[in-house]
């Protein structure tokens, strides 16, 4: 990739990052940090020489809802690229020069000015890393890498903290999940359920606009609306519709809805009244809380291409 372009194409990816951070409460996010190295004994640039700095995309940082006064600090990653790489061992290989880079820049943080700065009220500091790894190819949204990395083994001895990967297909979940909700209810909020963590009654709070980072790529979102008629649950599924997933989806909402919800949704990719209508009722109709029954309700929500909130993409092909 030429310089300009790929000069194009990292802005690109920075553009649909920053619009996906704000979407999930990240909007304090700041970009384009360097990280003074600490270690550059032991880090080393691709000239083989001692670094001088580290450079991460955003530094956001937040109080955590799940663990009480608890201060997240997350490093974030952003890569994009015109497509992944064709095999397993292609896809491992690059996904190690990633994490090599932000694993090093973790090490280097706390000789920077933001670690110093701490949320008022917290005690604990943890800090973790997002990978953001998108590929702008037509009709690839929903691509994912994060399935080829199943049996990563760390053979260079990355001292890496927790690292979250995003890839297209958990982008565009975690971004057609929060449009969805959206279209029903603009001021919605993220649902925070019990973690054994998060018991501090004076400070706990089970909603908020800020998605967790523990809950990034999860492969369900949870998410609750205050209604005129009543609060509602909503659990949005990456997963395509099956009546044991759907079983097991049951048992989740009615264990952290005991005392609150009015209406709980379950929302599928693939879901069909046509198909799966009889099933469900079926499902439901076993549940002897009859009044938690009649509140539950599933629906199909649409997939979308979240690399369009990053504008126009300036390549030699006019994506």
């Amino acid at each position: 990739m030429s310089g300009e372009k790929s000069k194009f194409s990292g802005e690109y990816g920075e553009r649909i990052a920053t619009q996906l951070l704000n979407l999930i409460g990240w909007n304090n996010a700041l970009s384009g940090k360097d990280i003074p190295c600490i270690h550059n004994e032991v880090h080393k640039g691709a000239d083989g020489n001692p670094r001088q700095k580290h450079g991460v995309d955003f530094i956001v940082k937040y109080e955590c809802p799940l663990v009480s006064r608890l201060e997240s600090n997350v490093l974030i990653s952003v890569k994009h690229r015109e497509g992944y790489p064709g095999t397993a061992k292609g896809i491992t290989t690059e996904f190690k020069s990633y994490l090599k880079d932000i694993a090093e820049a973790t090490d280097c943080y706390p000789a920077h000015e933001l670690f110093r700065q701490r949320i008022k009220g917290t005690k604990k500091i943890d800090t973790a890393n997002v990978i953001m790894w998108f590929n702008s190819i037509v009709d690839k949204e929903n691509n994912g890498v994060i399935s080829e990395l199943q049996n990563f083994r760390n053979s260079d001895n990355v001292n890496y903290k927790t690292v979250y990967l995003v890839d297209n297909k958990k982008a565009n979940f975690l971004f057609s999940s929060i449009k969805y909700v959206q279209n029903r209810n603009t001021e919605f909020f993220f649902y925070y359920p019990d973690t054994g963590f998060n018991m501090d009654t004076t400070e706990r709070s089970h909603q908020g606009r800020i998605l967790p980072v523990q809950y990034i790529n999860s492969p369900i979102q949870l998410f609750k609306l205050v209604e005129s008629t009543g609060d509602c649950l909503i659990i949005t599924c990456e997963d395509t519709f099956s009546i044991e997933y759907f079983d097991r989806l049951l048992q989740l909402a009615r264990l952290i809805t005991e005392s609150w919800a009015s209406k709980i949704v379950i929302a599928f990719p693939d879901y069909n009244n046509y198909k799966n209508d009889e099933e469900i009722s079926k499902s439901i109709s076993k549940i002897r809380d009859t009044n938690f029954a009649q509140k539950v309700f599933v629906e199909k929500y649409s997939y979308l291409d979240f690399r369009n909130i990053g504008g126009t993409h300036n390549d030699e092909d006019g994506r």
